[in-house]
């Protein structure tokens, strides 16, 4: 069990911090302005946050209470994600209804409110202003398989220990053997979202052992060129080889779990307090509302407003109306069912005093 207290949320600031930066990075790739070609591995960003935000608070959870309430979580997870969802949704099915043709945005939006939008996109369909969802039907996936088989595996009875590994190696033999052509593209965009994996391995890993001072010396050291080099790809204006940037061989799945650590394990580091710049801070917690909007609004801006001519100032403008609906989603939409979720979290956890600010229980909104 983990001797690690909880303390108050958002310890992390600089979690919040990348999470800006890797929304940013989408966003700007999406407004097809010749800049960030290579900003849609801010994807693979967010998977590692949420791999190891997700399987950190549950740690502790465990930790502290003996347990890990399942239906708590779940609860939590609708409370988090669904509002702001529908929203979106909701939104899509206006403008399809606006130019008069519905029915092309309806079963997209459907596949996008069931978190099914990885099957039916890489099946061959389309999800018109929604394509960008697949990514959360990814993480979804992940949030129905990951805290059970946890729950398993923290479990003091070896029978339930033994299950959960059995479950681990059933998810990687569906994964790993070969199916028919459909199911292999489908099974691609799991495969796609491996960071997750790796954000994981790192919570169970620092969560498992208070680390010592060489190893918070070698993530303070490892941090900084770390997030540079990771700021690189994200705005390097020349496409590299994607092979090395997504999936099992992702480079910045790889080098988001060394800033992460340095984050977590260096509080006081220069590539912490950069990362908890607030401007930077206050984009990363409007980052989820961001990325659902974003897509539809750049497509409108891009593709259905005819002027000003320069396909640069729409993309510009495109991202201003962005921030501020995802502005206004956070403040009006958004926060009332966060300040839900966190009246459930506290009920599920019980409070210690915080007595290790480096490894705190609560960091950004997972």
């Amino acid at each position: 069990m983990s001797s690690v207290p909880r303390v108050a949320t958002h310890i992390w600031a600089g979690l919040d911090g990348l999470r800006g930066i890797a929304v940013l990075a989408v966003l700007v790739f999406h407004a097809s302005m010749g800049w960030a070609v290579n900003g849609y591995v801010g994807v693979d960003i967010f998977f590692c946050l949420s791999g190891f935000l997700i399987t950190w608070l549950l740690l502790e959870e465990h930790s502290q209470s003996g347990r890990v309430d399942l239906r708590a979580f779940y609860v939590r997870r609708v409370l988090r994600l669904y509002p702001a969802l529908v929203a979106a949704i909701l939104g899509v099915m206006v403008l399809g209804v606006a130019v008069g043709d519905p029915g092309r945005v309806a079963p997209g939006g459907v596949a996008a409110l069931f978190y099914l939008a990885n099957w039916w996109l890489y099946t061959g369909h389309h999800a018109l202003l929604l394509e960008h969802t697949w990514t959360l039907s990814l993480e979804e996936h992940f949030y129905f398989v990951w805290p059970p088989l946890l729950a398993l595996l923290v479990a003091h009875s070896r029978r339930w220990r033994t299950v959960g590994v059995l479950g681990i190696v059933t998810l990687l033999v569906v994964l790993l053997v070969p199916w028919s052509e459909s199911i292999d593209a489908v099974r691609g965009s799991y495969l796609r979202g491996m960071p997750i994996v790796w954000g994981c391995v790192l919570a169970l890993a620092l969560h498992a052992r208070r680390p010592g001072r060489p190893a918070r010396l070698l993530a303070n050291v490892a941090a900084l060129p770390a997030t540079v080099v990771l700021l690189v790809v994200l705005v390097v204006p020349h496409r590299l080889p994607e092979v090395w940037l997504t999936g099992l061989r992702s480079i910045p799945g790889v080098l988001s779990v060394v800033v992460v650590s340095g984050v977590i394990l260096a509080p006081r580091s220069w590539t912490a307090r950069g990362l908890s710049w607030s401007p930077l801070t206050w984009m990363g917690r409007r980052s989820y509302g961001l990325y659902l909007y974003h897509f539809a609004i750049l497509s409108v801006f891009l593709h259905q407003v005819p002027y000003p001519a320069s396909e640069t100032v729409r993309g510009l403008a495109g991202m201003v109306v962005s921030i501020l609906v995802a502005a206004a989603s956070y403040r009006w939409l958004e926060k009332p069912f966060l300040r839900l979720k966190d009246r459930i979290a506290d009920r599920s956890v019980p409070t210690l005093d915080a007595r290790d600010p480096a490894l705190g229980m609560r960091g950004p909104d997972a």
